[in-house]
């Protein structure tokens, strides 16, 4: 391979040519939209805690000796599936017991019938003999004691029958309670015991924390508790990664906190990738309902370098310059910001921007026209 010697004058079209394109070496292309002064509802932060919809322990619900119990922390379990088992050897004794003294029973209830049967024939005959004054009132009585005590027996035999079946059943109940399930979707966080141990009715064994959709319970100073919350009306960001949250409901909790005089309201969070934790910080934006005059960005031109918010600004030269700005509030589509160098018309960079540097040469396209920042009806 040859390389092209230095040493020499470069021809003209060649000149021409490099000069032409090393300006475009280095240029990252974004797309750009408008820095805006508009007149908007004004907004709130506040701050709240991400809560599992439900946090509990799995109980032992009879006593005795732990056979099973395979999930560990971390581990993920379904409603419905068996996540510990007790041993069952005694309250199978017990059923076995309990259907072998119904056997009894019931071999008793055949007996009483039949006895049954022919004290009612006895007593047939009997009213058939006192008609003719055959036999004395005295021995028609013992044909009539005869036959109520027949069918006594029989009554109070079958009553045991009912009993033991009652008492089968309850067994039976016992005996699926020893096969403990998970109430619902849930991460394992806490392992209380281990195969082997003697558990008590009433014992945790696990410490479960549902999966799927979490609660950020926000904190609401008291003097905004009236205003009117809508989940399109709330913007929620996760404190660590900064991603804002999909909200599906939101509730107001009528609970004052007398410390801080805030109110807590409840906004339900998806959470399909199960990314949000219970104990993590949330911020979110709610309506104040005032409305002013701010200086607003689209939500994708802010990025965090540093700890810092910044935009990226590009003005006739191509160059991006990074602008530092304080986040005022937000909105569904923009970010209302404050900042000595931002000024209405400018554009900033909203595509692109994650791995600029400052003072970048770039390659500008303009973004199609956004909507206004929403407002929320009062």
């Amino acid at each position: 391979m040859r390389f092209l010697s230095m040493s020499r004058p470069l021809a003209p079209s060649l000149a021409f040519w490099l000069v032409g394109i090393l300006p475009a070496i280095g240029q990252t292309s974004v797309r750009v939209a408008d820095v805006r002064h508009e007149r908007i509802q004004q907004r709130q932060a506040v701050t709240g805690t991400i809560r599992a919809v439900a946090r509990g322990d799995v109980a032992a619900l009879e006593n005795g000796r732990l056979e099973m119990l395979d999930a560990r922390e971390g581990d993920l379990v379904q409603a419905g599936e068996i996540v510990a088992k007790i041993d069952q050897r005694r309250l199978r004794a017990q059923i076995a017991a309990s259907q072998a003294e119904r056997s009894v029973i019931e071999s008793e209830v055949t007996r009483h019938k039949a006895r049954a049967r022919q004290a009612d024939s006895d007593l047939i005959r009997g009213k058939n003999l006192i008609a003719r004054n055959a036999i004395s009132r005295q021995e028609f009585d013992a044909y009539q004691a005869a036959a109520d005590a027949a069918r006594a027996e029989t009554d109070s035999a079958l009553r045991t029958i009912d009993r033991i079946d009652q008492e089968i059943k309850l067994l039976q109940i016992r005996l699926s309670d020893t096969e403990i399930q998970a109430p619902y979707d849930a991460t394992v966080v806490s392992r209380h015991v281990e195969v082997g141990d003697w558990v008590q009715s009433g014992e945790p064994l696990l410490t479960l924390v549902s999966t799927g959709d979490v609660k950020a319970w926000l904190e609401v100073p008291e003097r905004f508790s009236s205003q009117e919350i809508r989940p399109q009306g709330l913007t929620v960001r996760s404190a660590a990664t900064e991603q804002p949250l999909d909200v599906l409901t939101v509730r107001r909790v009528p609970d004052v906190n007398p410390a801080v005089r805030t109110i807590p309201f409840v906004a339900t969070i998806a959470n399909p990738a199960g990314d949000l934790t219970p104990g993590m910080s949330v911020r979110a934006w709610i309506p104040s309902g005032r409305e002013d005059h701010y200086l607003t960005v689209p939500k994708d031109a802010l990025v965090r370098r540093s700890g810092q918010a910044v935009v990226f600004a590009v003005g006739e030269s191509s160059k991006a310059e990074q602008v530092a700005v304080r986040v005022l509030f937000e909105n569904a589509t923009r970010i209302a910001v404050s900042s000595s160098e931002l000024e209405a018309g400018m554009k900033v960079v909203v595509e692109g921007n994650e791995r600029l540097l400052a003072d970048q040469t770039v390659s500008v396209t303009p973004v199609s026209t956004e909507p206004a920042f929403a407002l929320v009806k009062r």
